[in-house]
């Protein structure tokens, strides 16, 4: 072995090894520095890479069969040692290494970005490569054109959300520094970014002036260039400024992501004015602003019925406008139409990501379990074509959190929300109930109390049962120790002795949690009369009073005047037919359904069919309606066809809390496959509880 090892050194096989390895880093830093200035496409620093992989090898078997002689390269096997240069390759090898060494210190020292790293240097806090992009300032003297200055400050900010090697900041964020007096340092500061993009907008008939310039968080100018057109090229500026400012940050931008930036939205400038338009009064979310965008939206399509953007546009408003009117009889129409204008965008152009998170949106509404799981592709789709689009991570984080119940995954885009849009209050709450529903119940009063200025009051209000309901159920899933997760709400209740949200909180854990009837009616009583104003307290203590089968209690509670002030009239009639269907007075239930609000109630008939036994109707409603795994385990355990409970009982997304607490399933609560399905739950298996 030591005759090989001397004979590599003979041959310096070793050292030009070693040479090798020198040269090549230097070419790989050189070419990663001269690369993105071409705007070269990635695959040709990977291509550069595997090929000097490839030619190492090589080179290690050239050193050993070949030496440098006077005469040229000779064969090392036909060269005397008398003949051999060996010493003299030897020294020149050392010098190369040595020369290769400087010079790779010297590439290292101007490829390193040029951040000042003293203490004080703002950077060293905030993300490398992470920027925002300041609403430009309209200096058009007609002055109604902020709009269109407004419009292209976003389509910047969009085209740099989809290189993925930026983090960029949402618009929602960044529109709260419109006309501040605020240094560039401070706005990097508060928003924790290296960059900011700045400039302004000056509109007169056919001809627009674009100010750009990329400053970094010190205020250092990095790059400024002013634009001089005619407005029909206004696409085109708007693509030079992005490319530009990657080009500045030395960041390739591939092939895909250029297309896509490349890409022009319309061909009809008042078709783009128009979708310019209706984005901002969409952004102010009222009823009488939705309309307004929903007829710009209208309008561009009518000059442009190519212009996927503006059906996008429309299905999301269309969306937005059914959440704030939360009228549920509305909700089918709603989803109807926005679902046509959508799937139109997307026929126009799949790789539109406002028309992909859109359609996602849409499916999670469905009744369906796999259309809602379906939806999970179109998110992904969304953020491979925009990683930076904080509404997709923020609906994302809702999908995994509801309907995956993943809550990893849901924390995982809540924090991208919240870093992408950190004055967001969506984003602050979403990100703080994941947090929560994670265990990281520390940071999530920290996000909540450095924010308290971005957030609803009510919020802040009820954080103190959400912090209570999460931890409680944290140490019984993580601990099994449901005495521990019973102190929790005790200590809450001694610490805020008047508050009737954590009573009923714990009135529910008994409920669900343990199957306890008793405590049930006892802690949602107490929550009572706390707060007789509350609907949720009021009828939640009719409802423990059911449950407990306290039914003349539960009559003379309906007939008070508590009951009556806070309950609404639809909730009363639903109550009513539990008061009935608990008791098993099917024919009273039935016609308690056959009032004109509740008649089209399937869930409640479902459990009167099942509970009667009548497969026909049972059977009739299952292939007619969107039924949730949980509502099917209500039918299936009335039925007694076990197979099929216990299929739906297996399900990932069965509410297993509201299993444990109904009377529908006591006769399977001894079963090894009901015990196996509450162990799997997490759900404690108590004698005298749960039995």
């Amino acid at each position: 072995m030591s005759q090989f090892i001397n004979e590599l050194k003979r041959r310096n096989v070793i050292k030009a090894s070693i040479a090798y390895v020198v040269v090549a880093w230097i070419l790989l830093q050189a070419v990663s520095i001269i690369l993105p200035i071409v705007n070269a496409p990635e695959w040709v620093l990977k291509m550069f890479t595997f090929f000097l992989a490839i030619g190492f090898p090589i080179w290690v078997i050239f050193s050993w069969v070949y030496e440098v002689t006077p005469e040229g390269l000779k064969k090392t096997a036909q060269v005397s040692k008398n003949q051999s240069v060996t010493t003299t390759t030897n020294k020149r090898l050392n010098i190369l290494i040595l020369v290769g060494l400087v010079i790779a210190i010297i590439v290292n020292f101007f490829n390193k970005p040029t951040f000042d790293t003293s203490n004080n240097s703002i950077e060293s806090a905030n993300v490398q490569n992470s920027i925002a992009v300041l609403y430009f300032d309209d200096i058009s003297s007609g002055g109604d054109t902020e709009w269109f200055c407004d419009g292209v400050t976003e389509d910047i900010l969009t085209n740099l959300s989809k290189i993925k090697e930026l983090t960029v900041i949402s618009k929602t964020s960044t529109k709260r520094y419109k006309n501040t007096d605020k240094s560039i340092p401070e706005i990097a500061a508060e928003l924790g970014v290296s960059y900011i993009v700045e400039g302004s907008v000056r509109r007169h008939e056919d001809k627009v002036i674009i100010t750009a310039q990329l400053i970094d968080a010190n205020d250092k100018h990095i790059w400024a260039q002013n634009y001089n057109d005619n407005f029909k090229e206004v696409f085109k500026i708007q693509q030079d400024v992005s490319q530009k400012i990657a080009y500045q940050l030395k960041i390739a931008i591939s092939p895909e992501v250029e297309k896509e930036i490349n890409k022009l939205p319309t061909n009809n400038l008042e078709a783009y004015n128009l979708v310019l338009k209706g984005r901002s009064f969409a952004e102010k979310a009222t009823e009488e602003d939705n309309v307004i965008s929903i007829n710009l939206f209208k309008e561009a399509i009518a000059l442009d019925s190519n212009y996927a953007d503006a059906y996008a546009e429309l299905a999301y408003v269309i969306l937005l406008d059914m959440y704030i009117k939360r009228d549920k009889s509305l909700n089918d129409q709603f989803i109807e139409e926005a679902t046509k204008q959508n799937d139109i965008a997307l026929e126009l152009d799949p790789n539109s990501v406002r028309a992909n998170s859109t359609k996602g949106l849409i499916m999670t509404e469905s009744y369906d379990e796999e259309i809602r799981l379906q939806s999970e592709k179109y998110f992904e789709k969304a953020l491979s074509l925009n990683p930076n689009d904080d509404v997709s991570h923020l609906e994302f984080s809702i999908f995994y959190d509801n309907i995956k119940k993943d809550n990893v995954k849901a924390l995982h885009h809540a924090r991208k929300a919240f870093e992408l849009n950190p004055f967001s209050a969506d984003a602050i709450m979403s990100f703080t109930m994941s947090l929560i529903e994670n265990g990281h119940f520390d940071e999530a009063e920290k996000v909540t109390k450095s924010n308290s200025d971005k957030i609803p009051d009510d919020f802040t209000k009820n954080l103190v049962s959400i912090m209570v309901i999460n931890k409680a159920r944290f140490l019984l899933e993580n601990n099994g120790d449901y005495i521990k997760s019973v102190q929790v709400y005790n200590d809450a209740i001694n610490k805020y002795p008047l508050n009737a949200d954590l009573y009923f909180r714990k009135a529910l854990f008994y409920d669900t949690y343990l199957n306890d009837d008793k405590n049930y009616v006892t802690f949602s009583k107490k929550a009572v009369e706390i707060d007789s104003t509350s609907e949720y307290i009021v009828a939640g203590y009719y409802n423990a009073l059911l449950e407990d089968k306290q039914f003349n209690k539960a009559k003379e509670f309906s007939n008070s005047s508590i009951y009556l002030e806070a309950v609404a009239n639809e909730r009363k009639l639903q109550q009513q037919f539990m008061y009935f269907y608990h008791q098993k007075q099917n024919k009273k239930a039935l016609e308690i359904l056959k009032d004109s609000v509740i008649e089209n109630d399937f869930n409640s008939k479902l459990l009167l069919f099942s509970q009667m036994g009548d497969k026909e109707k049972v059977s009739k409603i299952l292939k007619g309606n969107k039924v949730n795994s949980t509502q099917k385990a209500y039918v299936f355990a009335h039925l007694k066809e076990r197979d099929s409970l216990y299929y739906y009982l297996n399900k990932d997304n069965i509410n297993a809390a509201n299993v444990n607490s109904r009377r529908e399933f006591d006769r399977y609560r001894k079963e090894m496959r009901y015990i196996e399905f509450m162990k799997k739950n997490h759900l404690p298996i108590i004698n005298g509880i749960n039995n």
